[in-house]
């Protein structure tokens, strides 16, 4: 039986994206996606630097008030990883 590493904060990307998604009914679902993912990376990054300089962390704004035209995902905190076995 293989075993896959599955990390903790997935879960909660991508229900947060699907909320996303739902909310606002974009067009064109993979646009919304690099839009939406590629906001997150900006504020984990931007999340990081902060921290590193000593400065607060910018608060994020939840899932819900996610817009197509406003585009801000909720972050995720960092932690391990969840195993599952497949039937392979």
């Amino acid at each position: 039986m293989t075993q896959i590493e599955i990390p903790s904060e997935l879960p909660s990307i991508l229900r947060n994206f699907t909320l996303s998604v739902l909310r606002t009914k974009p067009r064109d679902i993979i646009d919304h996606a690099v839009e939406y993912f590629t906001q997150l990376q900006r504020q984990q990054r931007q999340q990081s630097e902060q921290l590193m300089t000593g400065n607060k962390p910018v608060t994020t704004v939840s899932s819900s008030s996610f817009s197509s035209t406003s585009q801000q995902p909720q972050q995720q905190p960092t932690s391990d990883h969840n195993v599952i076995s497949s039937g392979s």
